[in-house]
């Protein structure tokens, strides 16, 4: 393996021998140095037919995950002995090892280099302060790579992780973290002069299967940064946060204009965490961070810098790093104001009131850009005291949920329709006539309920998709200095499936 950059490694999901070859041709034509199949994933009866996969169009890794350490296949070394000695004179290149369980190696294995090796430890639990350094000062023999794998938050893999990965530097070592901080490692796999780093299939040309890992990156979007030492880091940070559209945006808009930068989701759930992420995200490579739910006002006390739209919402949901500094803007409204100016123009609202349901940050931005626009807003929320003050903040009415006026255009800004969020409390029909429109800030709710009220009051209803295109052109411009043009946000809207 190169030292120029980590070898790309491609999980393929193929639970059936019938995927795998198509699966192979998706992962070299995205990049793929090699491709991972996990053995343990297959039917038992198709372990015994892998031979009929060579030859095949990249070097092929073999793994057989234990139920011990999140896999699928056996525990027992004596069980896994033979098969794994199969594999390896088959004409797999790569065998993964299990520290735990395949060491002393099977018999039979072909030595190194025709047959390299992956020592792996998966943990399903954090590893300790004190047993991380064991592991990484581990002696690895020569043709193997040692891979450590546990779960780890963000801040914990930026105080603990990487300052040990940095100070080792281990030419052997690759280490990965699964749950909240995922993406991390593995986009800073160059950058830790990591042998390798595991993948997703690219997400090019079709929709993928789901990752075998979460924090997986499709290969795609992982070759073009890593094959460009330096290019910044972008991220978005909430929780949660899995389900964000931004990181494929943001990289469309990317390849579109030749940018080699990669863009990845952090689950961050405290703003406490996220004040303490920034600096050393910032000093690990990462420029710019979109902020979401329910991070904005903590990422607007963080900065050190405000810009005219964060000042005039109070909150931030953009910032860009550079060493000490941090620059919040708010793309949030400029997003909104761009909606409400084009429901005008199209004569979905008369330009003088609307409807705010919620009090949070989209509610914010909304409300700022309602009155920039020098529109009467009400404002609507399950707490009074907590509603009045936002209301005489951007000078809006504070409304009474049980005394609510129908408008023409409802702007709804809870997480409602989010995954794991519970009912809307407030009652949205009492705002609504036959003839208004909902705009929701929820893009692709999990959970339909607000569409539903809209419908029922025969009002129409667009989903948050638009405003998620808008503010995150907003966002691309502050970090590239350039915009995507009127075409490429026109492509992207209507394969976002923003038809309202």
């Amino acid at each position: 393996m190169t030292a120029a950059r980590p070898r790309i490694i491609v999980s393929l999901p193929a639970r059936h021998l019938s995927e795998v070859r198509s699966e192979l041709e998706r992962a070299a034509a995205g990049g793929a140095d090699v491709a991972e199949l996990r053995i343990d994933r297959l039917a038992p009866g198709e372990r015994s037919r892998t031979s009929e996969l060579f030859p095949t169009p990249v070097p092929l890794l073999a793994t057989l995950r234990s139920r011990a350490e999140g896999g699928e296949g056996p525990d027992d070394p004596a069980e896994r002995a033979p098969l794994l000695g199969r594999l390896a004179r088959e004409g797999f290149r790569w065998i993964d090892l299990e520290v735990g369980r395949d060491l002393p190696e099977p018999a039979g294995i072909p030595p190194a280099p025709q047959v390299g090796r992956i020592l792996s430890v998966h943990r399903l639990r954090p590893i300790s302060d004190e047993e991380w350094p064991r592991l990484v000062g581990r002696t690895v023999p020569e043709g193997a790579y040692l891979k450590i794998v546990a779960p780890a938050g963000v801040l914990e893999t930026l105080t603990l992780w990487l300052p040990t990965l940095s100070a080792a530097h281990p030419p052997s070592v690759v280490a990965m973290t699964t749950g909240p901080s995922g993406p991390l490692l593995r986009a800073l796999a160059g950058r830790l002069g990591a042998p390798i780093v595991f993948a997703a299939l690219p997400e090019a040309g079709s929709r993928s299967p789901s990752p075998v890992e979460p924090g997986q990156l499709p290969v795609d979007r992982l070759r073009p940064f890593l094959d460009s030492p330096g290019g910044p880091i972008f991220a978005v940070v909430g929780h949660p946060v899995a389900h964000s559209r931004s990181p494929a945006l943001h990289h469309r808009w990317m390849r579109s204009h030749g940018h080699a930068g990669l863009y990845v989701a952090l689950d961050i759930p405290t703003g406490a965490e996220l004040v303490a992420a920034l600096r050393p995200l910032a000093a690990w490579g990462v420029r710019g961070v979109n902020v979401t739910h329910p991070l904005k006002s903590a990422a607007f006390g963080a900065a050190t810098e405000l810009s005219e739209g964060a000042r005039a919402s109070g909150v931030a949901n953009c910032l860009t790093l550079s060493g000490d500094r941090i620059v919040a803007e708010n793309t949030d409204l400029g997003a909104v104001r761009r909606r409400l100016t084009e429901l005008r123009a199209e004569g979905r609202w008369d330009g003088a009131r609307l409807a705010v349901v919620g009090t949070g940050g989209a509610a914010r931005a909304t409300l700022a850009a309602a009155r920039s626009l020098g529109a009467i807003a009400s404002v609507y929320g399950r707490h009074p005291g907590r509603t009045r003050a936002l209301a005489e903040e951007f000078d809006a009415r504070s409304g009474r949920p049980d005394g609510a006026l129908a408008e023409q255009l409802v702007v709804h800004a809870t997480s409602v329709g989010r995954t794991d969020t519970g009912s809307l409390e407030l009652p949205l029909e009492g705002l609504l006539r036959a003839g208004s429109h909902v705009l929701d800030w929820v893009y692709d709710p999990v959970q339909s309920e607000v569409r539903e009220r809209a419908r029922r009051a025969g009002a129409t209803y667009e989903d948050g998709r638009r405003l998620l295109v808008y503010q995150a052109a907003a966002s691309y411009e502050v970090w590239w200095g350039e915009s995507p043009d009127a075409t490429e946000i026109a492509r992207t809207l209507e394969e976002e499936g923003c038809t309202a």
